[in-house]
């Protein structure tokens, strides 16, 4: 049972999955957070029925900003070191959740990415995704000087001391994926990756980046972002300005 690190669970319209989801997730970890997004249905009731911590958005206000406001309960309330996120939908395996925090204990990362591609592809994915991904991928590790496989990973684990980057305004609320990623690592964190198995996405579930609109608009945003903090070259000030505040 994990004892030193909060997992918050961003969730949306996820009342059918969350009864096996917590159910498996509390025999693992003894601090969890979910965050309703906004839902339009009894999300918030079930999580609270499995007697988790359980915050609600008052509007949709994206997967960014469900993290965040997590993040923000966690470091405000509790005193755990590490910090985790965990999708609601059942696709994560919570046994790889703890050995995701041993580079964190041992010092050795302040950020660690669970990969679903570090040790193979993901099958269940569609051939236009992983091909994105790849893409993503390939152009993030050039950028940072650093292999990554898998920059869209909803599962991860961070330090306290990284959480007031995501308690910024530098934290993008909609998509935090390989943007984030450049963003830390010239900021001087260590990133750090680790294989974990993801499971097939639940019957009927669409994807954060369904429909033709949401693709066209993240492959546009996420761009833009990568360039604009690829070229930057202020952000180790500040992060030591964000570490001064108090």
């Amino acid at each position: 049972m994990i004892q030193d690190a909060v997992v918050i669970v961003p969730a949306y319209n996820e009342a059918d999955s969350l009864d096996a989801t917590l159910s498996e997730l509390s025999q693992y970890a003894a601090r969890i957070v979910l965050v309703d997004d906004g839902s339009e249905d009894d999300t918030l009731l079930r999580a609270r029925s499995h007697g988790v911590i359980g915050l609600r958005l008052a509007t949709n206000q994206g997967y960014g900003a469900a993290i965040q406001i997590g993040v923000r309960w966690a470091i405000g309330h509790l005193q755990e070191p590490y910090i985790m996120t965990f999708d609601a939908d059942g696709q994560h395996d919570p046994v790889f959740l703890d050995p995701m925090l041993v580079p964190l204990r041992q010092e050795s990362a302040d950020y660690v990415i669970g990969s679903r591609f570090l040790e193979g592809s993901l099958s269940s994915m569609s051939a236009l995704r992983r091909l994105g991904s790849r893409i993503l991928s390939r152009t993030t590790s050039v950028v940072i000087g650093q292999r990554v496989t898998d920059p869209t990973s909803g599962m991860l684990a961070f330090t306290r001391n990284l959480a007031r980057i995501i308690l910024s305004p530098y934290f993008p609320h909609d998509y935090p994926d390989a943007d984030f990623l450049i963003m830390l690592s010239r900021m001087g964190f260590r990133l750090s990756e680790l294989p974990v198995r993801i499971r097939p996405s639940p019957p009927g579930k669409l994807s954060m980046h369904a429909g033709l609109i949401r693709p066209l608009y993240y492959t546009a945003k996420m761009s833009l972002s990568m360039i604009n903090l690829a070229t930057r070259w202020d952000l180790k000030r500040i992060r030591k300005e964000l570490e001064s505040v108090t």
